[in-house]
């Protein structure tokens, strides 16, 4: 057999550069990356949510179980803090907001349709960010007025009346915060997509610029404050670029992924003499960080890095504290490495830690993302640990008083994206009925 020695060449040639190319592909992310980026995650997508788009099993809605029972498994009226519960998760085979009493009863549901709301023309929202189906869909962040209507980010930040139907919706990008402000307005947590690679260099771009936005109940944006503006800065660029997270980002470009945002009670000045009127408390998740902001000047006032990992849902508290939820993430589905999550409180005076919950025996839980709290009016803390499907509320003493289940089956729960506690006299609706 003769071998053509130039044809080989030729062909080892061509295959080191197509291996050399492919290198620097990967590397440096130039053409075709994002294309071929784009057609393997389309197609893992595919795979992987095939039950979902076959309607057959809502994947993305489901986490394991870990905890026995269905809808309300445990009350103590005596000693559970009195009003009724709304919680964001899937029911009846559609993502829904759902307002419960303590015996799991419902008083009233929003649906949550994102192809209702936005009418394909949403441009503001990324192709691979856009649900399938309602069944796609998620949504946390969600506020409920006196008036029995709810706002909640879904793409944009979107007002559902009583009934669901859409009072006002902002075509821009919302996420995961938004609670009310002193004055009647909302703080809510904006993004959008930068593909300037000059306005925070050497930031790869493109990636999310998320911002602190004051928004009016009238569905208005009266002011916001872009996260990277106040970070971006001498004393605290180390923090913001540790172990080189900021030049290259996590694949969504989610450089600082901003998860709450909330401006201190005009009740509680009192209790916090080292800040006022108007601060505000962010965290910001990539960074571990929870920092207090005068947002007029940008002043950074307080900050803390840990010992919360991959934190959630920062709130102040009457008696001077901050408290936080504490994911933990460990990268194990049920938080084995790092002992699981916890409801840590902070005193930004004296830096002083304490764990409400979380750490005392029999009080495991765990959920690597998403959760949020609530410190209720006698003391007891309401968690919603939302991989587990679960929101519970304990005592002081670490006593559960409460508890709800999301089943879907034996072995899955459906995940639960927010659990509030509202007070009795809250809601001014004689008749839910629609």
């Amino acid at each position: 057999m003769t071998i053509n020695t130039p044809k080989l060449l030729f062909m080892i040639s061509v295959g080191a550069a197509i291996f050399i190319w492919g290198i620097v592909v990967g590397k440096y992310r130039v053409f075709p990356h994002d294309l071929i980026e784009y057609a393997v995650d389309s197609t893992r997508l595919v795979i992987d949510d095939a039950g979902m788009r076959t309607g057959t099993h809502p994947r993305e809605q489901l986490g394991p179980s870990r905890h026995a029972g269905a809808g309300v498994t445990r009350h103590d009226p005596a000693l559970s803090s009195p009003g009724l519960t709304l919680i964001s998760s899937f029911y009846d085979d559609e993502v829904a907001i759902r307002l419960i009493d303590a015996e799991g009863n419902t008083v009233n549901q929003w649906p949550i349709r994102y192809h209702q709301v936005w009418d394909g023309g949403d441009t503001f929202i990324p192709d691979h960010e856009r649900p399938v189906d309602n069944w796609h869909v998620q949504s946390n962040g969600v506020v409920a007025l006196p008036d029995g209507s709810v706002i909640f980010p879904l793409g944009g930040l979107v007002r559902l009346d009583r009934c669901g139907d859409v009072v006002w919706k902002i075509p821009r990008k919302f996420h995961h915060s938004v609670e009310p402000a002193p004055d009647g307005t909302l703080w809510a947590s904006a993004t959008r997509y930068v593909e300037d690679e000059s306005l925070h260099a050497p930031l790869r771009t493109p990636y999310k610029l998320d911002s602190l936005a004051r928004i009016s109940l009238e569905g208005e944006i009266l002011e916001e404050h872009v996260v990277l503006d106040l970070l971006w800065h001498e004393e605290w660029l180390g923090e913001l670029f540790a172990n080189n997270r900021g030049y290259s980002s996590n694949k969504e470009r989610d450089v600082v992924h901003l998860n709450d945002v909330e401006e201190i009670p005009t009740e509680f000045l009192g209790a916090f003499p080292q800040f006022s009127a108007g601060d505000l408390l962010v965290s910001l998740r990539q960074s571990n960080l929870v920092m207090v902001v005068e947002p007029s000047s940008g002043r950074i006032k307080w900050r803390r890095t840990g010992p919360w990992i991959q934190q959630h849902d920062a709130d102040w508290q009457p008696d001077g504290t901050i408290t936080v939820f504490d994911n933990r993430y460990d990268f194990s589905p049920y938080g084995r490495h790092f002992g699981g999550s916890n409801i840590i409180s902070v005193d930004p005076k004296t830096d002083t830690i304490r764990y409400l919950y979380g750490k005392g025996a029999d009080q495991h839980f765990y959920t690597p993302v998403q959760g949020d709290h609530q410190v209720l009016p006698n003391g007891n803390v309401l968690i919603n640990e939302s991989s587990a499907g679960r929101a519970f509320e304990v005592t002081p003493n670490g006593d559960i008083v409460w508890e709800y289940i999301n089943r879907y089956s034996d072995e899955e729960v459906f995940r639960l994206r927010d659990a509030t506690r509202y007070p009795p006299d809250y809601f001014q609706v004689p008749d839910w009925t629609c």
